[in-house]
């Protein structure tokens, strides 16, 4: 029989990886819970690369796994950052329609977030001015329950409560996984980059950007790919960050699990504009000068990949624009606000989200779980 080193082994070391092992020391006090990370530190990806929006949940399918867990997942994130004394504030949104094509998409948005339980309110262009007085529309909508905090400062806190309770972070090296055997009877053995084995009796896979491949690395069919995809921000020079008070989205494509360019002022007073999103070279390409060869492959030899391209390649277009030439961002920036000039934005970091496709070329919108003997991927 299997000498056990933890009773659950979990792979990832981002927010969601880290909250899993913090739940599972809450629920269960005493199991024995370790995470592994092939970075130096916890939350250095999708985590530590985003805008800091703690979502309400009005744009995700009434029902839906994104739906429940966010309208949640906002009470509980407000409720955790205040206990812990973490940096947070709720400043609500506005989602803002600047065509008249779009007042009937906000309206189903409104409608949506009532299914979902978030209190929403209609704004006219005079009630836009009294929230954002730099902002133009013709219409939006108020989300009083968005709000903004800091995603890695939640994610040390969450490992350190969890080690706290027992459980064990192991980065680096020590972290990174390189094979996994699993016996359905007996548990899961997890061989790392330093050499060192980890045997546990279930496995569970928070591997955000590579969550497919650690899903295949157990021998277990995710079903999908981890196509990534780049979303690349501006930040309001300091002169100009009095032109946006809190958050400002515009009315989203249903098409698409994306959310269009925004306006977020984060919890330091800053400003970030974007994203837009663009198909990134690596898993991890931050940069368009970031090229992995292994990750390129993979999402050419890819069919869903391919399928995206020929259904929306109009829509991949204009974001490449965006990507490659300042002034149609800044084009785009000001349908939101229309006095923001280009020697006013400056570069910030980008971020990659790891967008699941499904073999048809269908883009994920929520959550997808998948399991197997022993083990469970998110």
């Amino acid at each position: 029989m299997m000498a056990y080193d933890c009773e659950v082994l979990v792979i990832g070391a981002g927010i969601v990886g880290l909250s899993t092992a913090y739940a599972l020391t809450r629920a269960a006090p005493g199991t024995r819970v370790v995470v592994l990370d092939k970075e130096p530190d916890v939350g250095r990806h999708q985590t530590g690369h985003n805008s800091g929006v703690i979502h309400s949940g009005i744009y995700y399918r009434p029902g839906s796994l994104k739906a429940r867990y966010a309208v949640q997942g906002a009470t509980e994130m407000v409720k955790f950052c205040a206990e812990q004394d973490l940096p947070h504030e709720v400043t609500g949104k506005l989602i803002v329609a600047t065509d008249r094509a779009e007042l009937p998409r906000l309206h189903a948005l409104a409608q949506r977030g009532r299914e979902n339980g978030i209190p929403v309110h209609e704004l006219g262009p005079a009630q836009i001015a009294e929230h954002e007085p730099e902002v133009a529309g013709l219409a939006a909508i108020h989300v009083a329950t968005t709000g903004v905090c800091d995603f890695p400062a939640v994610t040390r806190r969450l490992a350190e409560l969890a080690v706290d309770a027992g459980a064990e972070v192991r980065l680096g090296a020590a972290g990174e996984v390189r094979m996994i055997a699993r016996r359905a009877a007996e548990g899961v053995a997890v061989r790392t980059a330093d050499g060192g084995v980890v045997r546990a009796k279930a496995l569970v896979n928070c591997a955000g950007l590579h969550c497919d491949r650690v899903a295949r690395l157990a021998g277990d069919a995710p079903g999908m790919r981890i196509v990534p995809f780049r979303g690349e921000y501006y930040e309001l020079a300091a002169e100009a960050r009095d032109m946006v008070r809190g958050l400002v989205y515009p009315v989203p494509d249903p098409a698409f699990p994306f959310l269009g360019v925004h306006l977020t002022r984060g919890i330091d007073g800053g400003v970030h504009i974007g994203p837009n999103a663009v198909p990134a070279l690596a898993r991890e390409g931050y940069a368009w000068g970031r090229v992995r060869v292994r990750d390129l492959a993979e999402t050419l030899a890819y069919p869903g990949a391919w399928r995206i391209a020929r259904r929306h390649w109009r829509y991949g277009a204009s974001e490449i624009r965006h990507s490659l030439s300042k002034p149609a961002f800044v084009e785009a920036v000001q349908r939101l606000l229309p006095g923001v000039s280009a020697s006013e934005l400056v570069p910030a970091e980008a971020g990659v989200r790891a967008q699941a496709v499904l073999p048809d070329g269908t883009l994920v919108d929520d959550f997808l779980f998948a399991s197997g003997p022993r083990t469970i991927h998110v």
